[in-house]
């Protein structure tokens, strides 16, 4: 008989929604419908275990009512466990966390459990026998990977041996500056592991109908984290076999796709492939500056940035660029 696994990441409970207060309330309380909706599907197809691999909690500092409220969703979970990896947003940096010191009050005696620190969770039935690699995150940025130790692991031949971690595959996410516990193909097969359950990237991977032995897999998120996302969210089921094959299928947890304002431009809007285009503007009802100080304000409340200004230098350099490249016969014929 399969193992069957619903595999989930990204889920960012407590995501504020400052910016759309009109819709505040209704975000917010999206993201535990979605989750529950998730969990109704893990139930109704008997999965034997959720995995949540990172970043369920969107920082660290979320309330013990959301908290709580989490951990009691996932615990109506029918199945072997819910495993909940530490990602980058909700890290523990260690035992005294405040966060999964509260998780696991939450969580005590049920069957949901943390996975805060590197290690192997190992389950056994009638039906398999599975070791799972936990490699959580131990603080928000890091340059080096934490699923280095796996390789190194004693892995019984008799039993399915299953990665979870969290953080930028290359070549399927950006991270330039090496920030987010970047991983490569080659750290995943040096592991040898039978897959690997990640977080971290937004959008699900490898495609929708991959079958065989994929190395890992993404989930992306499990509900819109932005009213500007035009993709529903994603939860990964997986079949796999006491041989490790797999029978992934991207399941759709998040049933509604969010939108506020609809209304259509007037006659003199502007006009994209015979379709109308809808600024921001008419769907939010917000002035030009307010919109702009609202992107301002959720980049900076996600990512560590720093007010600057375009230096007189700089406008120098791209006007130079301009004048001796981009506005050259040479440059403006290059294509034909």
């Amino acid at each position: 008989m399969s193992l069957r696994i619903l595999h989930t990441a990204d889920n960012h409970i407590g995501l504020s929604f400052n910016q759309y207060p009109e819709v505040q309330k209704h975000l917010i309380e999206e993201r535990f419908a979605s989750l529950e909706r998730m969990v109704a599907i893990a139930n109704e197809r008997k999965a034997h275990f959720i995995v949540v691999a990172g970043d369920l909690f969107d920082k660290t500092n979320v309330t013990k009512a959301q908290i709580e409220r989490a951990v009691k969703t996932l615990g109506k979970f029918e199945g072997e466990a819910v495993l909940v990896l530490a990602g980058n947003h909700d890290f523990c940096e260690g035992p005294d966390s405040k966060l999964w010191k509260q998780f696991r009050t939450a969580a005590d005696g049920g069957c949901v459990l943390a996975l805060t620190v590197p290690g192997t969770k190992d389950f056994e039935s009638d039906d398999f026998r599975v070791r799972f690699h936990a490699c959580p995150c131990p603080s928000k940025h890091g340059k080096q990977h934490t699923i280095g130790w796996v390789a190194d692991e004693v892995k019984p031949a008799d039993m399915l041996h299953i990665g979870i971690a969290h953080g930028n595959v290359e070549g399927l996410g950006l991270d330039a500056d090496q920030r987010y516990f970047n991983m490569a193909e080659s750290d995943f097969r040096n592991a040898g592991l039978h897959t690997w359950l990640l977080g971290h990237i937004h959008v699900p991977a490898p495609a929708p109908g991959t079958t065989g032995k994929p190395l890992y897999f993404m989930p992306g998120i499990h509900t819109p984290d932005s009213v500007k996302c035009s993709h529903p969210g994603h939860a990964w089921w997986i079949e796999m076999d006491a041989d490790g094959s797999h029978d992934p299928q991207a399941i759709p947890a998040m049933l509604e796709v969010l939108r506020i304002g609809r209304e259509k431009l007037s006659d003199k809007g502007t006009k994209s492939a015979n379709k109308r285009v809808d600024p921001l503007r008419s769907q939010t009802g917000m002035t030009r500056d307010a919109i702009i100080d609202s992107f301002l304000a959720h980049f900076a409340g996600r990512y560590a940035t720093t007010l600057g200004a375009v230096r007189a230098d700089e406008v120098a350099k791209a006007e130079a660029l301009v004048a001796e490249k981009f506005s050259t016969e040479a440059w403006i014929n290059l294509v034909p």
